[in-house]
């Protein structure tokens, strides 16, 4: 009689075998056309059961634009620059940058300890790459960046009277350390959400203090030392701030922290790629 072949999971590997880069990219760039499927189907999913669809892409950041400009600037009479006439619209455009930015950050950490509980078919499958459901909510958050930037450039060109300057193309090297810091971050919450349910109230309220301590709402200088230097640590101070100076100001980012903040928020991607890959092997077992 035969003895039963030994299947050996990759998953079994030690922790140091994924601190490498080279076989995250390449392993992300394997699975392309399956985190490309999910993606779509996380944008068509989201507005699925709407009557008008895709329609909220557009109308949820417009509405959340009007509110908050309303707020911040009509109630609070806050400004960006007290020393010049500004109008609500520029306040409202300058912060929608912020804004943006915020939100592909915002929408893909919110829902990462769920990624993994809400999919246990993806799990039962040995060959499904797990991790690529946080690289496509990621691809759905981006999806809606695009929205938003759509209509902030048509907001720019109706109320302004101007196109967005040529250091808008910018953008996408401004986005990259966000877009890494998520990825990071994510797969540690998805992991943790397999074994720690409650995990998610604990992320909300992280994200909302999180969320007042960035520059979003008002300007960086305003911050009192020491304050400012705590706050210029996180990488989604350092994206907020770039944003707005390459869509508002006409300016490039500040080239040295944006280094510091890849090199910061690459380094969190790979220890979150490999805290997921060497967790995952026992979600079956509690799902």
């Amino acid at each position: 009689m035969t003895a039963p072949a030994t299947v050996r999971s990759a998953a079994g590997r030690p922790l140091t075998a994924y601190l490498n880069p080279v076989h995250m990219v390449q392993n992300l760039w394997t699975h392309r056309h399956v985190t490309g499927q999910l993606a779509w189907r996380e944008v068509v999913g989201r507005y699925r059961a709407a009557r008008l669809g895709l329609l909220w892409s557009i109308l949820t950041p417009l509405l959340m634009l009007v509110v908050y400009t309303f707020v911040f600037s009509v109630i609070f009479r806050a400004r960006w620059n007290p020393a010049i006439q500004e109008s609500k619209t520029l306040f409202a455009l300058t912060l929608f940058c912020g804004l943006l930015v915020w939100t592909v950050f915002a929408d893909v950490v919110a829902r990462a300890p769920t990624l993994v509980v809400l999919n246990p078919n993806y799990v039962k499958k040995v060959i499904f790459p797990l991790e690529v459901l946080t690289v496509a909510a990621l691809g759905g958050a981006l999806f809606n960046l695009l929205v938003g930037l759509g209509v902030w450039t048509a907001g720019l060109a109706i109320f302004e009277w101007r196109l967005p300057p040529v250091t808008f193309l910018y953008l996408p090297a401004v986005l990259l350390p966000v877009c890494l810091l998520t990825l990071g971050v994510s797969w540690v919450l998805a992991s943790l959400g397999v074994f720690i349910r409650d995990i998610g109230p604990a992320v909300q309220v992280a994200l909302q203090l999180l969320f007042f301590g960035t520059p979003i709402f008002y300007r960086i200088e305003v911050v009192p030392e020491p304050y400012r230097s705590i706050m210029y640590v996180s990488p989604l101070t350092q994206a907020v701030e770039a944003a707005r100076r390459v869509m508002m100001l006409g300016y490039p980012p500040e080239w040295k922290g944006w280094a510091l903040s890849l090199v910061a928020s690459a380094a969190a991607a790979l220890v979150g790629y490999a805290f997921f890959m060497k967790s995952k092997r026992a979600f079956a077992d509690v799902l």
